[in-house]
């Protein structure tokens, strides 16, 4: 993959369909996928990852996303894309939601480092 698009030029399509929508958030790229669910009143650390590149599709409304200290309420199918060295984190407040977060580059644990965190684990290494 190039450094300068790690999405190779590619957007996400809204498929529109007699029975509802399709958003085609990835295709043939290599990457990796997670269904975030966060709960109301929940929130995640903030921190940032130096390899790889992550896109939040948010699948719900109600999300709070902070970016380099700048705070963004996305609304269903927006989409941010979080470059590496960027603080970031997510949280809810009165209702829970849901996220896809694709990330591309190498994934792994030892690549996120916590700056702040509600549960204590401020500096210490992602278990899964």
């Amino acid at each position: 993959m190039k450094n300068s698009d790690h999405r190779q030029g590619k957007q996400t399509i809204k498929s529109e369909r007699p029975w509802g929508d399709v958003y085609m958030v990835v295709r043939n790229q290599e990457c990796s996928v997670d269904l975030t669910f966060v709960r109301p009143g929940e929130r995640a650390s903030l921190h940032s990852h130096q390899i790889r590149y992550e896109l939040f599709h948010f699948l719900d409304d109600g999300a709070y996303l902070e970016l380099d200290g700048q705070i963004h309420h996305p609304n269903t199918h927006d989409e941010f894309l979080i470059r590496p060295g960027v603080k970031h984190r997510f949280w809810a407040e009165d209702k829970s939601f849901r996220m896809l977060v694709v990330s591309f580059g190498q994934w792994e644990a030892e690549d996120q480092y916590r700056y702040e965190d509600d549960y204590g684990r401020k500096g210490k290494e992602l278990s899964l």
